[in-house]
């Protein structure tokens, strides 16, 4: 079932799970970059939607989840930030359990190590605008800031992006 059959549709809670757990999983990991918490958010922001379900199913509940799902990405993102987590092991232990970095340029590598640096916000900005293919006013209403906001992140991050092309680097 796509986006727009949901809109408006009377479905069950299950059934608009079933329908919205591919795009919103691939959504999360693009967020996060962590395949396991992308899981844990998604499983969260369901649980915040299923609590709300009959407000918000009559309206657009995909983009409801959506803005919970980039909220709760974002507060990760800042408690990453406070908290210092102290490795146990070698850096060999970590090398060896995540393996060899992608190498330049094959499966965009480069590509994620520059989006993993934006700020929450770019990266959630340019994962909406690129990825969910939503338009300025979706995702001023998704992350609860201006249309203005929005195209300043937007020409930040896209900056950022370009930099890192014109160096050589992707």
């Amino acid at each position: 079932m796509s986006a727009q059959e949901i809109r408006g549709a009377e479905i069950t809670f299950d059934e608009f799970v079933t329908a919205t757990a591919g795009r919103l999983l691939r959504t999360a990991v693009f967020l996060v970059y962590d395949r396991h918490l992308a899981e844990d958010l998604l499983q969260t922001a369901y649980e915040r939607v299923a609590r709300k379900w009959k407000r918000v199913s009559g309206g657009n509940p995909e983009a409801y989840a959506r803005r919970v799902l980039v909220n709760l990405a974002i507060d990760e993102n800042k408690r990453r930030a406070r908290r210092r987590d102290t490795p146990v092991g070698t850096v060999a232990d970590v090398e060896r359990l995540a393996g060899p970095p992608p190498a330049a340029g094959v499966a965009g590598g480069d590509l994620d190590e520059v989006l993993r640096a934006l700020p929450a916000k770019q990266r959630a900005v340019v994962v909406l605008r690129y990825w969910c293919d939503l338009g300025e006013q979706e995702i001023a209403d998704t992350l609860g800031i201006s249309r203005g906001t929005v195209k300043s992140h937007t020409a930040r991050a896209m900056a950022a992006l370009r930099e890192h092309m014109k160096e050589g680097r992707a």
